[in-house]
Protein backbone atom coordinates (compact mmCIF):
# COMPACT_ATOMS: atom_id res chain seq x y z
CA UNK A 1 0.00 0.00 0.00
CA UNK A 2 1.78 3.21 -0.91
CA UNK A 3 2.08 6.12 1.47
CA UNK A 4 1.94 9.28 0.67
CA UNK A 5 2.15 12.87 2.53
CA UNK A 6 0.57 15.95 1.85
CA UNK A 7 2.33 19.14 2.05
CA UNK A 8 0.32 22.33 2.21
CA UNK A 9 -0.19 25.95 3.58
CA UNK A 10 -3.87 25.23 3.01
CA UNK A 11 -6.19 22.92 3.93
CA UNK A 12 -9.44 21.47 5.77
CA UNK A 13 -11.78 23.93 6.03
CA UNK A 14 -10.16 25.39 3.15
CA UNK A 15 -9.38 29.20 2.59
CA UNK A 16 -8.59 29.00 -1.04
CA UNK A 17 -8.83 26.60 -3.82
CA UNK A 18 -5.84 24.71 -2.69
CA UNK A 19 -7.43 23.67 0.24
CA UNK A 20 -10.04 22.01 -1.71
CA UNK A 21 -8.04 20.48 -4.08
CA UNK A 22 -6.08 18.87 -0.85
CA UNK A 23 -9.13 17.83 0.52
CA UNK A 24 -11.03 16.52 -2.17
CA UNK A 25 -7.36 14.82 -3.55
CA UNK A 26 -7.12 13.27 -0.03
CA UNK A 27 -10.39 12.25 -0.31
CA UNK A 28 -10.22 10.40 -3.31
CA UNK A 29 -7.03 8.76 -2.89
CA UNK A 30 -8.16 7.02 0.57
CA UNK A 31 -10.72 5.55 -1.31
CA UNK A 32 -8.39 3.84 -3.76
CA UNK A 33 -6.87 2.31 -0.28
CA UNK A 34 -3.76 4.41 -0.22
CA UNK A 35 -2.67 5.81 3.22
CA UNK A 36 -2.97 10.08 3.46
CA UNK A 37 -0.87 12.21 5.92
CA UNK A 38 -1.08 15.83 5.57
CA UNK A 39 1.29 18.90 7.15
CA UNK A 40 -0.42 22.03 6.59
CA UNK A 41 0.28 25.66 7.98
CA UNK A 42 -3.25 25.95 8.84
CA UNK A 43 -6.58 24.26 9.75
CA UNK A 44 -6.82 20.41 10.43
CA UNK A 45 -3.04 19.13 9.81
CA UNK A 46 -1.56 22.87 10.91
CA UNK A 47 1.85 23.14 12.45
CA UNK A 48 3.06 25.55 14.72
CA UNK A 49 5.79 28.11 12.93
CA UNK A 50 7.01 31.48 13.70
CA UNK A 51 6.00 34.18 11.44
CA UNK A 52 9.06 36.17 10.17
CA UNK A 53 8.40 37.87 6.65
CA UNK A 54 4.47 38.53 6.90
CA UNK A 55 4.39 36.10 4.58
CA UNK A 56 2.60 32.83 6.13
CA UNK A 57 3.15 30.38 3.39
CA UNK A 58 6.84 31.62 3.24
CA UNK A 59 7.20 31.24 6.87
CA UNK A 60 5.99 27.61 6.97
CA UNK A 61 8.56 26.70 4.23
CA UNK A 62 11.18 28.37 5.85
CA UNK A 63 9.75 26.24 9.01
CA UNK A 64 10.12 22.83 7.28
CA UNK A 65 13.37 23.13 5.84
CA UNK A 66 14.64 23.20 9.30
CA UNK A 67 12.24 20.35 10.48
CA UNK A 68 12.11 17.59 8.01
CA UNK A 69 11.56 15.48 10.39
CA UNK A 70 7.65 16.38 10.09
CA UNK A 71 7.35 15.31 6.31
CA UNK A 72 8.90 11.99 7.11
CA UNK A 73 6.87 11.16 10.22
CA UNK A 74 4.73 9.20 8.59
CA UNK A 75 7.35 7.19 6.89
CA UNK A 76 6.03 8.55 3.24
CA UNK A 77 7.04 6.30 -0.11
CA UNK A 78 6.31 10.04 -1.81
CA UNK A 79 5.91 13.42 -0.61
CA UNK A 80 3.34 15.48 -2.75
CA UNK A 81 3.86 19.19 -2.09
CA UNK A 82 0.88 21.58 -3.22
CA UNK A 83 3.39 24.98 -4.67
CA UNK A 84 3.31 28.08 -6.36
CA UNK A 85 1.85 32.13 -4.21
CA UNK A 86 0.37 30.83 -1.58
CA UNK A 87 1.87 27.32 -1.31
CA UNK A 88 4.92 25.56 0.12
CA UNK A 89 8.23 25.78 -1.32
CA UNK A 90 10.85 23.49 -0.51
CA UNK A 91 14.57 23.78 -1.43
CA UNK A 92 16.39 20.48 0.02
CA UNK A 93 16.15 17.26 -0.71
CA UNK A 94 14.30 14.32 0.85
CA UNK A 95 14.75 10.44 1.89
CA UNK A 96 11.63 10.00 -0.19
CA UNK A 97 10.45 11.10 -3.53
CA UNK A 98 9.10 14.59 -4.08
CA UNK A 99 5.80 15.18 -6.55
CA UNK A 100 4.86 18.80 -6.80
CA UNK A 101 1.22 19.84 -8.00
CA UNK A 102 1.61 23.81 -9.78
CA UNK A 103 -1.53 25.62 -9.38
CA UNK A 104 -0.16 28.37 -10.85
CA UNK A 105 3.50 30.39 -10.65
CA UNK A 106 4.90 33.68 -9.21
CA UNK A 107 5.57 34.53 -12.69
CA UNK A 108 1.81 34.26 -13.68
CA UNK A 109 1.00 36.05 -10.53
CA UNK A 110 3.31 38.84 -10.34
CA UNK A 111 4.38 41.86 -12.73
CA UNK A 112 8.26 41.85 -12.77
CA UNK A 113 7.57 45.70 -10.42
CA UNK A 114 5.99 43.53 -8.02
CA UNK A 115 8.22 42.82 -4.67
CA UNK A 116 6.94 39.16 -4.68
CA UNK A 117 7.66 38.47 -8.45
CA UNK A 118 11.18 37.89 -6.50
CA UNK A 119 10.10 34.36 -5.53
CA UNK A 120 9.69 32.97 -8.60
CA UNK A 121 13.37 32.24 -8.67
CA UNK A 122 12.78 30.10 -4.71
CA UNK A 123 9.49 28.88 -6.67
CA UNK A 124 12.46 27.40 -9.56
CA UNK A 125 14.74 25.66 -7.30
CA UNK A 126 12.15 24.32 -5.31
CA UNK A 127 10.78 22.40 -8.64
CA UNK A 128 13.89 21.64 -9.43
CA UNK A 129 14.34 19.32 -6.64
CA UNK A 130 11.16 17.19 -7.62
CA UNK A 131 10.94 14.01 -9.37
CA UNK A 132 7.31 15.38 -11.15
CA UNK A 133 6.02 18.81 -11.63
CA UNK A 134 1.87 18.32 -11.74
CA UNK A 135 0.95 21.71 -13.57
CA UNK A 136 -3.15 21.71 -13.13
CA UNK A 137 -3.31 23.08 -16.78
CA UNK A 138 -1.32 23.64 -19.60
CA UNK A 139 -0.87 27.36 -19.68
CA UNK A 140 0.47 26.58 -15.95
CA UNK A 141 2.91 23.86 -17.89
CA UNK A 142 4.27 26.77 -19.84
CA UNK A 143 4.84 28.57 -17.56
CA UNK A 144 6.57 25.95 -15.20
CA UNK A 145 8.70 25.06 -18.70
CA UNK A 146 9.58 28.91 -18.85
CA UNK A 147 11.33 28.73 -15.15
CA UNK A 148 13.51 26.33 -16.59
CA UNK A 149 12.03 23.19 -15.61
CA UNK A 150 13.01 20.72 -17.79
CA UNK A 151 9.76 19.25 -20.18
CA UNK A 152 10.50 15.64 -18.69
CA UNK A 153 9.36 16.26 -15.70
CA UNK A 154 6.15 18.28 -16.23
CA UNK A 155 2.78 16.72 -16.53
CA UNK A 156 -0.68 18.38 -16.88
CA UNK A 157 -2.97 16.87 -14.03
CA UNK A 158 -5.91 18.88 -14.13
CA UNK A 159 -7.74 19.17 -10.80
CA UNK A 160 -11.46 17.37 -10.37
CA UNK A 161 -14.24 18.57 -8.91
CA UNK A 162 -17.82 16.62 -7.97
CA UNK A 163 -20.41 16.03 -10.61
CA UNK A 164 -24.30 16.88 -8.85
CA UNK A 165 -26.49 14.30 -9.28
CA UNK A 166 -28.76 17.45 -11.67
CA UNK A 167 -28.10 20.41 -13.19
CA UNK A 168 -30.28 22.76 -10.91
CA UNK A 169 -33.28 24.84 -11.48
CA UNK A 170 -31.56 27.63 -13.49
CA UNK A 171 -33.15 31.30 -12.33
CA UNK A 172 -33.78 33.79 -15.27
CA UNK A 173 -31.46 36.83 -14.52
CA UNK A 174 -29.48 35.22 -11.46
CA UNK A 175 -25.97 36.45 -12.03
CA UNK A 176 -23.51 35.05 -9.25
CA UNK A 177 -19.86 35.30 -8.48
CA UNK A 178 -17.97 33.48 -6.46
CA UNK A 179 -14.16 33.91 -5.13
CA UNK A 180 -11.36 35.18 -2.89
CA UNK A 181 -12.83 39.13 -2.75
CA UNK A 182 -8.87 40.55 -3.95
CA UNK A 183 -8.30 42.57 -7.08
CA UNK A 184 -6.89 40.08 -9.53
CA UNK A 185 -10.64 37.91 -9.27
CA UNK A 186 -11.90 40.58 -11.04
CA UNK A 187 -14.56 41.21 -8.35
CA UNK A 188 -15.35 44.78 -8.80
CA UNK A 189 -15.39 43.97 -12.92
CA UNK A 190 -18.45 41.59 -11.68
CA UNK A 191 -20.31 43.73 -9.34
CA UNK A 192 -19.99 46.31 -12.20
CA UNK A 193 -22.29 44.09 -14.84
CA UNK A 194 -24.38 42.99 -12.42
CA UNK A 195 -25.37 46.47 -10.59
CA UNK A 196 -25.26 47.84 -14.40
CA UNK A 197 -27.98 45.28 -15.91
CA UNK A 198 -29.61 45.25 -12.78
CA UNK A 199 -30.65 49.15 -12.79
CA UNK A 200 -31.89 48.60 -15.95
CA UNK A 201 -33.34 45.34 -15.81
CA UNK A 202 -35.67 44.65 -12.95
CA UNK A 203 -35.20 40.73 -13.79
CA UNK A 204 -31.51 40.73 -12.98
CA UNK A 205 -30.11 40.32 -9.85
CA UNK A 206 -26.53 39.57 -8.16
CA UNK A 207 -25.04 37.16 -5.79
CA UNK A 208 -21.42 37.81 -4.53
CA UNK A 209 -19.69 34.35 -2.62
CA UNK A 210 -16.46 35.02 -1.06
CA UNK A 211 -13.76 36.20 1.58
CA UNK A 212 -10.88 38.44 1.45
CA UNK A 213 -8.89 42.07 1.97
CA UNK A 214 -11.94 44.17 -0.54
CA UNK A 215 -14.69 42.66 1.57
CA UNK A 216 -15.93 45.82 3.42
CA UNK A 217 -15.73 48.26 0.36
CA UNK A 218 -17.40 45.10 -1.69
CA UNK A 219 -20.44 44.44 1.03
CA UNK A 220 -21.13 48.37 0.67
CA UNK A 221 -20.61 48.61 -2.85
CA UNK A 222 -23.32 45.80 -3.24
CA UNK A 223 -25.47 47.71 -0.41
CA UNK A 224 -25.25 50.78 -2.75
CA UNK A 225 -26.37 48.51 -6.16
CA UNK A 226 -29.82 47.73 -4.56
CA UNK A 227 -30.35 44.17 -6.54
CA UNK A 228 -26.66 42.50 -5.29
CA UNK A 229 -26.68 39.99 -2.53
CA UNK A 230 -23.39 39.49 -0.59
CA UNK A 231 -23.64 36.55 0.86
CA UNK A 232 -19.89 35.73 2.53
CA UNK A 233 -18.26 32.77 3.08
CA UNK A 234 -20.77 29.96 2.60
CA UNK A 235 -20.75 25.81 3.48
CA UNK A 236 -20.66 23.10 0.38
CA UNK A 237 -24.26 22.62 0.53
CA UNK A 238 -25.25 26.46 0.09
CA UNK A 239 -22.31 27.07 -2.62
CA UNK A 240 -23.26 23.86 -5.27
CA UNK A 241 -27.64 25.08 -4.29
CA UNK A 242 -26.06 28.34 -5.80
CA UNK A 243 -24.20 27.10 -8.92
CA UNK A 244 -27.31 25.38 -9.51
CA UNK A 245 -29.60 28.67 -9.24
CA UNK A 246 -27.49 30.75 -11.28
CA UNK A 247 -28.18 31.86 -15.03
CA UNK A 248 -24.54 32.46 -15.35
CA UNK A 249 -21.41 32.44 -13.26
CA UNK A 250 -19.45 35.55 -13.75
CA UNK A 251 -15.50 34.78 -13.91
CA UNK A 252 -13.69 38.15 -14.64
CA UNK A 253 -10.10 37.02 -13.17
CA UNK A 254 -6.86 38.58 -14.34
CA UNK A 255 -5.40 34.78 -13.99
CA UNK A 256 -6.10 31.34 -12.73
CA UNK A 257 -4.02 28.37 -12.53
CA UNK A 258 -6.86 26.23 -13.77
CA UNK A 259 -9.94 27.97 -12.60
CA UNK A 260 -11.64 25.44 -10.01
CA UNK A 261 -14.73 27.72 -9.88
CA UNK A 262 -15.50 27.47 -13.39
CA UNK A 263 -15.56 23.93 -13.40
CA UNK A 264 -17.82 23.90 -10.48
CA UNK A 265 -19.87 25.60 -12.31
CA UNK A 266 -19.93 24.03 -15.25
CA UNK A 267 -20.53 20.45 -13.08
CA UNK A 268 -23.76 22.27 -12.28
CA UNK A 269 -24.94 22.97 -15.85
CA UNK A 270 -24.31 26.99 -15.39
CA UNK A 271 -22.56 28.42 -18.00
CA UNK A 272 -19.38 30.47 -17.25
CA UNK A 273 -18.83 34.55 -18.22
CA UNK A 274 -14.88 35.62 -17.80
CA UNK A 275 -12.01 37.03 -19.45
CA UNK A 276 -9.68 35.14 -21.84
CA UNK A 277 -6.84 34.27 -19.52
CA UNK A 278 -4.43 31.60 -18.56
CA UNK A 279 -5.85 29.03 -16.70
CA UNK A 280 -9.84 30.02 -17.77
CA UNK A 281 -9.06 29.02 -21.36
CA UNK A 282 -8.01 25.42 -19.90
CA UNK A 283 -11.57 25.13 -17.74
CA UNK A 284 -14.03 26.87 -20.15
CA UNK A 285 -14.05 25.19 -23.43
CA UNK A 286 -17.15 23.94 -24.16
CA UNK A 287 -19.35 25.32 -21.20
CA UNK A 288 -18.90 29.32 -21.63
CA UNK A 289 -17.75 32.09 -23.24
CA UNK A 290 -14.23 34.39 -22.89
CA UNK A 291 -13.97 37.75 -23.73
CA UNK A 292 -11.06 40.45 -23.92
CA UNK A 293 -9.00 40.74 -20.70
CA UNK A 294 -10.01 43.80 -18.84
CA UNK A 295 -12.87 44.48 -21.09
CA UNK A 296 -16.00 45.46 -18.86
CA UNK A 297 -18.07 46.77 -21.64
CA UNK A 298 -17.47 42.93 -23.61
CA UNK A 299 -18.02 41.22 -20.34
CA UNK A 300 -21.15 43.47 -19.73
CA UNK A 301 -22.33 42.84 -23.70
CA UNK A 302 -21.29 39.12 -23.59
CA UNK A 303 -23.60 38.28 -20.39
CA UNK A 304 -26.81 40.75 -21.88
CA UNK A 305 -26.87 38.28 -24.96
CA UNK A 306 -26.25 35.06 -23.04
CA UNK A 307 -29.02 36.30 -20.41
CA UNK A 308 -31.72 37.14 -23.96
CA UNK A 309 -30.22 33.53 -25.04
CA UNK A 310 -31.92 30.87 -22.96
CA UNK A 311 -31.70 28.08 -25.47
CA UNK A 312 -27.98 28.90 -25.99
CA UNK A 313 -27.09 29.18 -22.09
CA UNK A 314 -29.13 25.67 -21.78
CA UNK A 315 -26.88 24.03 -24.77
CA UNK A 316 -23.52 25.55 -22.65
CA UNK A 317 -24.74 23.84 -19.76
CA UNK A 318 -25.52 20.70 -21.13
CA UNK A 319 -21.93 20.27 -22.92
CA UNK A 320 -20.04 21.97 -20.23
CA UNK A 321 -21.34 19.62 -17.82
CA UNK A 322 -20.80 17.04 -20.13
CA UNK A 323 -16.82 18.12 -20.77
CA UNK A 324 -16.52 18.28 -16.75
CA UNK A 325 -17.99 14.80 -16.50
CA UNK A 326 -15.31 13.05 -18.92
CA UNK A 327 -12.40 15.47 -18.08
CA UNK A 328 -12.21 16.76 -14.28
CA UNK A 329 -13.42 13.86 -11.98
CA UNK A 330 -11.88 13.47 -8.66
CA UNK A 331 -12.03 9.51 -9.86
CA UNK A 332 -10.05 10.49 -13.00
CA UNK A 333 -7.46 12.69 -11.10
CA UNK A 334 -6.70 10.05 -7.93
CA UNK A 335 -6.26 7.34 -10.81
CA UNK A 336 -3.24 9.55 -12.56
CA UNK A 337 -2.04 10.46 -9.51
CA UNK A 338 -1.58 6.91 -8.25
CA UNK A 339 0.16 6.07 -11.95
CA UNK A 340 2.26 8.73 -11.70
CA UNK A 341 3.04 7.73 -7.72
CA UNK A 342 3.88 3.99 -9.29
CA UNK A 343 5.96 5.49 -11.82
CA UNK A 344 8.27 8.35 -9.61
CA UNK A 345 8.65 5.05 -7.15
CA UNK A 346 9.83 2.50 -9.76
CA UNK A 347 12.34 4.80 -11.34
CA UNK A 348 13.23 5.73 -7.70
Amino acid sequence: MTRVTFVSYDDDPPQGGQGVVLRETRTALQQRGLEVDTVSGRGAHAVAFPRRTGRAPLDFSLYLRGHPELLLRASPDVLHAFGGPGGVLLTRRFDAPLVYTAHHTYRQAYRRTQPRRVLAAFEARSYRRAAKVLAVSSSTAGAVRAMGIPAHLIEVVPNGVHLPDDDGVHEPGRLLFVGRLEREKGVFDALSVMASLSRERSDVHGRVIGRGRLESVLRQHAADSGNIEYLGAVDDATLHEEYGRASLVLMPSRYEGLGMVALEAQAAGTPVLGYDVDGLRDAVREGGMLVAAGDVGALRAACLSLLDNEPRRADMGRRGRDYVRRHHSWEVTAARLQEIYDRVLTAA
